[in-house]
């Protein structure tokens, strides 16, 4: 997969420091070529091909000063300034000396100003001109300087000076190009360290995709270009189970398999996983977009195919939320909030896929607004108690009541479902105190018949220390018996804090509350669960009821509650004949809309139930 969120920081990071060093040598050499022009003027020196020479070099090493602080073009810029200078400088060395118009200051002038230009030049520059510098300090030194300072060209010591100058000069710039050689590769080295740390941090360990922080540095870059994109934020459903029954290890194993499979998919090569079973992907490739609810649904499937692991061939399913840039947000943060809204509508729902819809999605769910929203609905009573009757599995009286929460009148463009403010209550853990006002509301009705009622406990709240004892003291408030009161669990009890869990559930059986085993059936349902809690009763879940008429497995689960001696409802009655089915296998309870959807308690009403 490549690193298409790569910034190459570190490498940018070299080249700002050789963009440092060419600016500041540069600054430098404008001082210097300044004092050598005056200089001159004060030796008696100046001439039209002086002051020519020095408007060159004072506008190539401007050129040079600018290229380095605006980085235009650097690098090249770098190279030509310094072949320019050092061959420009030599040519009009050597033309001077020609006509008789050489210096005292040519010849110290021609073997400092290289090594001040050598020092932003790389190894292979500074070898190579090492030779040719020496060559022309030989010729300069032998034929010319000594013409300047009357020296006999053919004597021997004349030939030693030159020889002498010669090697200083070249080997001064052999050792700066073994010196440069040395710190190309220290920086090489450098240069990988820092590029590894930095793909570690913005890497998962687990999975090798990238991580929050590289994934949101991507967007932003994707943003500032304005070109349409879309980001899919990705939930895995039904993980944690699969995590606590087969044990972290397999967990992993399970995150790693999802990693490389979205690694494996074109469409996914900008993947990141957030933490946990959070994964997002941005698509920007316009071919695409162009088909973009295929590409989505190609990532699902990828996603949700079953895994093989040591222990057992599993399976996740996953919700998937997505968003188009421009068209569903005017800014990043608003298309994340619309991704994240719609894979939480999509979760909420039990879809697959879900796009973000302005007319669905409005009431932006994911966001701090909506949860601040969803606290002023609790704590004014906005969310309303609902109540859904169970009735007898003999002769369909209504037997009890269910405990459910709707929020009306919210003002937003729709209702929000509970699947999708409970996610918000378990969040802000306000679910106590939407069960306590919930439960204020329908206890006086209940209280005026001879049914009981059923409420929904999470395992959240189970592990709450104060659980138990306000429970109880909400009932003994309203004047409302223990025994008439069903605790509603799902097997997830059994997944987190499993031994605190049933002392819990033990504690509320004190109370004489009955506890019932709740979607019993659906998802990674155990078996060995009937015997590890303290039930009273078991709830069937309606997906047990096979729409083509083959209800082998239902059959058998109620054989199996009743011989464990359990009380038995079915969930999901629709139809007489279903209810006449389950009535003939002597199911205790039946709940579903044949005989009545939840019906919102109104203040000052008594209980009524659609039917």
């Amino acid at each position: 997969m490549p690193d298409v969120f790569a910034k190459n920081n570190s490498l940018k990071s070299v080249d700002d420091r050789a963009q440092r060093i060419a600016f500041w040598i540069s600054l430098v050499g404008l001082i210097v070529n300044t004092v050598l022009f005056f200089l001159y003027i004060w030796n008696d020196d100046l001439s039209t091909l002086l002051i020519a020479n020095y408007l060159y070099y004072t506008a190539v090493i401007v050129a040079i000063a600018l290229s380095s602080y605006h980085n235009v073009h650097f690098k090249r810029t770098v190279s030509f300034g310094i072949t320019a200078i050092y061959l420009h400088m030599w040519g009009t060395a050597f033309y001077d000396a020609v006509v008789g118009n050489g210096s005292v200051l040519s010849f110290p002038t021609l073997l400092f100003v290289p090594i001040c230009l050598v020092l932003v030049s790389g190894y292979r520059f500074l070898l190579g001109n090492s030779i040719l510098q020496g060559v022309a300090v030989y010729i300069y030194a032998k034929y010319f300087l000594a013409g300047v300072y009357n020296l006999d060209v053919t004597s021997a010591d004349t030939t030693s000076i030159a020889i002498l100058l010669a090697l200083l000069s070249s080997l001064s710039l052999g050792v700066l190009a073994i010196v440069s050689y040395a710190r190309a590769k220290t920086d090489n080295r450098l240069l990988r360290l820092v590029r590894e740390t930095e793909r570690l941090a913005a890497e998962d360990p687990l999975t090798g995709l990238k991580n929050r922080r590289a994934f949101m540095s991507y967007l932003e870059t994707c943003w500032e270009k304005q070109t349409c994109f879309a980001v899919a934020f990705i939930d895995l459903d039904r993980f944690k189970p699969l995590n606590d029954v087969y044990g972290h290890a397999i967990g992993d194993t399970v995150l790693r398999v999802i990693g490389d499979r979205l690694k494996d998919v074109a469409s996914a090569q900008k993947a990141a996983r957030f933490g946990g079973d959070e994964f997002a992907v941005v698509i920007d490739d316009p071919a695409q977009l162009n088909r973009l609810e295929d590409v989505i649904a190609g990532l699902h499937e990828a996603i949700t195919a079953e895994i093989d692991v040591e222990v057992a061939r599993v399976s996740v399913g996953a919700s998937f939320g997505y968003a188009l840039a421009y068209e569903d947000a005017s800014s990043l943060s608003e298309l994340l909030h619309a991704a994240d809204t719609a894979m939480m509508r999509c979760k909420g729902a039990k879809m697959n896929i879900a796009k973000f819809d302005r007319a669905l999605d409005d009431a932006t769910l994911g966001s701090d607004a909506m949860e601040e929203l969803f606290r002023q609905a609790l704590k004014q009573g906005d969310i309303k108690a609902a109540l859904q009757p169970i009735v007898s599995g003999q002769d369909e009286a209504v037997a009890g009541y269910e405990l459910l929460a709707r929020w009306e009148n919210s003002g937003l463009p729709r209702a929000p479902s509970p699947a999708e403010f409970i996610i918000l209550a378990e969040k802000l853990a306000l679910l106590n105190e939407l069960l306590w006002k919930t439960l204020e509301q329908a206890l006086p009705y209940c209280r005026a018949t001879t049914g009981f009622l059923a409420i929904n406990v999470s395992p959240s709240q189970l592990s709450s220390d104060r659980f138990v004892d306000d429970l109880s003291e909400i009932l003994h408030r309203f004047g409302f018996p223990g025994s008439r009161l069903d605790i509603e669990v799902t097997e997830h009890v059994a997944f987190r804090n499993l031994e605190d869990n049933v002392r819990t559930l033990c504690d509320l059986q004190a109370l004489g509350c009955r506890i019932v085993l709740d979607d019993f059936g659906a998802g990674y349902s155990s078996l060995s669960l009937l015997d590890k809690l303290p039930l009273n009763k078991v709830k069937l879940d309606k997906s047990l009821q096979d729409e083509t008429g083959g209800h082998e497995v239902l059959n058998a689960t109620i054989r199996l509650v009743q011989d464990l001696g359990l009380g038995c409802c079915v969930e999901g009655i629709e139809t007489q004949e279903a209810a006449n089915y389950v009535t003939q296998r002597g199911c205790d309870f039946m709940q579903g809309y044949h005989f009545g959807r939840p019906d919102i308690i109104q203040s000052g009403d008594t209980i009524r139930l659609a039917s």
